[in-house]
């Protein structure tokens, strides 16, 4: 994919006033690109306002009907940053990928104007380690994420999987057989596997619920576990260990 450079378009077009939005907690989101794009509408879906920022033309008009604001602006001019409200949002989000040295300086001038609320993409660990010098730290590396995660479900029995940190994660599974078809109080999950069930849904329902001590479960629910990377997996493949040994 050919990258996109924030410098060579007129510094700002947009039209309304978005600092209403902003004073109001609207979230920002600099670069509309694949990552940037579905966090945004993603967010809108939910009700958030979001302020959308980039360069493109193309791509500001795409997103146009479905964020509350959005700008055709190089977000690296600290003026037009002010002038969109940056200083003012709850959350900024810097999603520039693919150009490094641009979403560096767009940090860096969102720092400036006084805003600490920042989640910014990092391309790669050289990437990542600027970012944090420079004091954001929340750095997202989409790729990189996406590929443990990836890791993690092909190696145990997981239909999603969420690190919550390097040692705890959240991870949706099938109950194994040998915790089934009896209430949750009749086995010491905690002690015995190091993990805790935390909801479960029943076979062909859409709702979630919350996992007390006296649901039982059945071999078509789905549970969601937490607990130690290396727990939860070894967790999900207890059945494939029961037929082994059977």
């Amino acid at each position: 994919m050919k990258s996109r450079k924030w410098r060579t378009r007129p510094a700002a077009f947009f039209l309304g006033n978005p600092h209403p939005l902003a004073r109001d907690g609207a979230v920002a989101v600099i670069g509309l690109g694949r990552f940037g794009g579905s966090l945004a509408t993603e967010l809108a879906a939910y009700g958030v306002d979001v302020i959308g920022i980039d360069i493109d033309e193309a791509v500001v008009a795409q997103y146009s009907d479905k964020l509350a604001f959005v700008s055709r602006t190089d977000a690296t001019d600290e003026t037009v940053l002010r002038q969109v409200g940056i200083e003012e949002v709850s959350r900024v989000v810097i999603a520039i990928g693919n150009d490094l040295e641009a979403g560096i300086l767009v940090a860096s001038k969102v720092l400036k104007i006084g805003n600490q609320h920042i989640w910014a993409k990092a391309v790669s660990q050289t990437h990542a380690d600027i970012l944090g010098q420079l004091g954001i730290d929340n750095v997202i590396r989409p790729e990189n994420d996406m590929g443990r995660r990836t890791a993690h479900l092909i190696r145990g029995h997981m239909s999603d999987f969420m690190s919550v940190s390097e040692d705890f994660v959240l991870a949706r599974t099938a109950p194994p057989v040998r915790i089934s078809d009896s209430p949750l109080a009749s086995f010491d999950i905690r002690r015995e596997y190091g993990i805790s069930v935390v909801a479960f849904r029943r076979d062909g329902e859409d709702t979630w619920n919350i996992a007390d001590q006296d649901v039982t479960l059945y071999a078509n629910d789905e549970i969601l576990v937490a607990g130690s990377p290396r727990e939860v997996e070894d967790f999900s493949t207890l059945d494939e260990e029961d037929d082994e040994e059977g």
